[in-house]
């Protein structure tokens, strides 16, 4: 069994111990469930090749001395048959779960057949974070835009986390225990943060990438979308005798949901970001009830990381 089956076989057992609860159908866990499983046949292939990733330490410690992420494009593993294969099951599971969604999906279907956008595109302007990309091509296609990220999310993710785990153990103890990296986007892809979580010892926050999976530490007290430092209009709502809070910023009005280690969690399954998500759906109709809204995938704009430089403390 190689470290990808392990891997998954540790989210499958998270998503058994949501079976049952009230706030999250059994429909949603398996259609969560098979995309992971389509994601990880990808990473099993990528595993088997030689995928070099062409950074050396010293050109990783100038990156990060920089502020510059780790990957660029051109590094990137991405293999054109793998992304078909992908996109196919992807779009077969959404129309299977989605009966709401399927013309949506197979005019994406079809736009793919007919060459009116090209997969490796699709992974490029998310990489780029070029949501006017896709803004107008849901235009164009008159296909939801919130389609066109879901399926382009999915579909990059397993080259972007091969990609990280070429080089997590370079950089693990710099963005975690340091601060070199107190960015509030990913050190090695440039993504905005999934989840947060603050660690049980000395409540260190922890950020959590929403394309690579990469973690990083994180100043407590400063949005991670806008980066506004002002303690009065940083506020968290907490739900009662759960270990999750709602971190609010009412500059840019976003959220990220947190975990508060310190006050206990599920026992029952590990701390997997993508299921830990998935597990706290409820908290994100409390906070778009509340007024707030999520920066879904796409981060800061390139003025707001301009301004987002370090902050020289960690609250």
């Amino acid at each position: 069994m190689n470290a990808y089956s392990e891997d998954l076989q540790k989210i499958e057992s998270s998503l058994d111990s949501l079976k049952g609860k009230e706030y999250i159908s059994e429909p949603t866990v398996d259609f969560f469930r098979n995309i992971t499983k389509a994601q990880y046949e990808i990473k099993s292939q990528l595993c088997k090749e030689e995928i070099p990733f062409l950074l050396t330490d010293d050109e990783i410690k100038g990156k990060m001395q920089n502020g510059i992420p780790m990957i660029t494009w051109d590094k990137l593993p991405l293999n054109e048959s793998y992304l078909q294969e992908l996109f196919q099951e992807i779009c077969k599971i959404m129309k299977n779960y989605e009966e709401n969604e399927s013309g949506n999906i197979q005019r994406l279907i079809d736009a793919e057949k007919s060459g009116d956008i090209k997969l490796n595109n699709l992974v490029e302007k998310l990489f780029q974070h070029d949501s006017s990309y896709f803004k107008t091509l849901s235009e164009d296609l008159k296909v939801s835009e919130d389609i066109l990220i879901f399926v382009s999310l999915n579909l990059a993710k397993p080259f972007f986390e091969t990609a990280a785990e070429k080089i997590k153990d370079k950089i693990a103890d710099k963005v975690v225990m340091d601060t070199i990296w107190l960015k509030n986007c990913c050190p090695v892809c440039g993504s905005s943060a999934q989840l947060a979580k603050l660690e049980k010892e000395a409540g260190k926050k922890i950020l959590y990438c929403s394309l690579c999976g990469t973690e990083w530490r994180f100043m407590r007290i400063k949005c991670p979308f806008c980066c506004n430092e002002e303690q009065k209009s940083m506020k968290f709502l907490e739900q009662e005798k759960s270990p999750y809070r709602i971190d609010v910023c009412e500059q840019c009005k976003r959220y990220i949901k947190t975990l508060d280690e310190r006050k206990g969690g599920d026992e029952k399954r590990a701390f997997i970001p993508s299921v830990e998500d998935l597990a706290t759906m409820y908290l994100d109709i409390v906070a778009e009830k509340e007024g707030y809204e999520r920066s879904w995938f796409f981060p800061p704009s390139v003025d707001e990381l301009k301004a987002g430089g370090e902050s020289k403390t960690l609250h």
